[in-house]
């Protein structure tokens, strides 16, 4: 079943500039970042985008330059600009995830609560730009698969607002746990807090490249200059059978749960990379109401997932065990109503089209723009899709 991966070789380290630099160069237009950035409804920033060298190697760089006195500094801020934002609302509840978990890390380490932690270094607009345009690159790409060499963190010592640590940072050692990570002879913040945030949860697997058809490259520059090394990271798209990986099940029953305790839980499982998560209504010994609480999770974060279930729930055992699944081939077409693009998914057994569906939030998209019901979007798409 061919199927679209993406590839990253972080061996010079990951930064967010690296990434949109990397991925802009594979061919992801500069449009679809600056209408996600357009999105934030923010003006303190301005974007450069030029070809370079690295230690003699061609490389696209992709070069921030914020005013940080203007920049979101404290999670209340940074939840009330994205939640105004326009940005699909896919997007938008990834990035809240996302910096809502550098906020959490940062209080944690810091002692303080979420409310009260200010960002410094890693916050501000361009930590906003880099999350947003990474994710609505990957948007437009559409891999079915995210694979990553290990992470090289660089090494030494880092000399910032709250003292002198050494290299990675606290921040970025708690984001790279459960990934596999290196230093070699190279010194310095090879891997920023950003990069570590963004690679932990856009890559579901690390190692080795898988095999496949190498359709196209792209290569993205970091700031620092490196005597002999080259500091650059790749991305290697293309197509091939990905890598079948063992799913487990993961089952406990739950009668002393808060609604809001399990929605937690669900949005902490999916961050992590769960298949999939759900709750079916039981009744359990003296007729008590319960929950199932069922997951679907690969086996590299079999631990990783039963550690959080036992920490975030009041689950005291659970069962789990190895299952077979099956997924149909996926591809993306497109149709125009207008001036809207809605991307259609197509699903395939064994070469044949099995089914078809209109992205939503494309539709939800058309639908704002053209003051028209979405289902009446739907329909048109799915008519227009059929009448090719």
């Amino acid at each position: 079943m061919a199927e679209k991966i993406l590839y990253i070789e972080a061996t010079s380290g990951v930064s967010g500039d690296m990434l949109l630099g990397a991925l802009l160069d594979a061919g992801v237009p500069v449009e679809v970042l600056s209408e996600a950035w357009t999105a934030l409804d923010i003006d303190n920033y301005e974007v450069e985008v030029f070809q370079t060298q690295k230690s003699g190697m061609n490389a696209l760089r992709c070069r921030v330059s914020t005013q940080e006195t203007k920049g979101a500094k404290t999670w209340k801020q940074y939840q009330l600009l994205l939640e105004n934002s326009k940005l699909p609302e896919k997007i938008r509840q990834q990035t809240l995830s996302l910096v809502k978990r550098l906020f959490e890390i940062e209080a944690s380490i810091h002692g303080s609560s979420l409310q009260k932690l200010h960002l410094h270094e890693m916050g501000g607009t361009d930590l906003l730009l880099d999350v947003t345009g990474t994710l609505s690159a990957l948007d437009y790409l559409q891999p079915s698969l995210i694979k990553s060499s290990p992470v090289n963190t660089g090494c030494g010592f880092l000399t910032f607002s709250h003292g002198r640590f050494p290299i990675p940072a606290p921040a970025t050692t708690k984001l790279l746990e459960g990934i596999s990570v290196f230093q070699n002879e190279v010194e310095g913040e090879l891997t920023t807090p950003t990069g570590a945030l963004l690679i932990g949860s856009i890559a579901k697997s690390f190692g080795v490249m898988p095999e496949m058809k190498l359709e196209n490259t792209g290569v993205g520059a970091g700031e620092m200059e490196i005597a002999g090394h080259p500091n650059v990271l790749r991305i290697f798209v293309g197509t091939g059978a990905a890598p079948e990986e063992e799913i487990y099940m993961v089952e406990t029953n739950l009668d002393d749960s808060s609604p809001q305790v399990l929605a937690y839980f669900m949005e902490k499982a999916f961050e992590l990379g769960a298949l999939d998560v759900f709750f079916t209504p039981i009744f359990m010994k003296k007729n008590r109401p319960a929950v199932r609480l069922t997951l679907l999770v690969s086996s590299g974060l079999l631990e990783s997932m039963l550690k959080l279930l036992f920490s975030e729930t009041t689950a005291i055992g659970l069962r789990y065990w190895k299952v077979d699944r099956k997924t149909l081939d996926r591809r993306w077409s497109k149709i125009q109503l207008g001036k809207q693009e809605i991307r259609i998914k197509e699903s395939y057994l064994n070469g044949t089209l099995a089914n078809y569906q209109p992205e939503y939030e494309d539709c939800k998209k058309a639908a704002e723009r053209l003051n028209t019901p979405v289902k009446e979007v739907i329909a048109q798409a799915i008519h227009k899709y059929l009448s090719k």
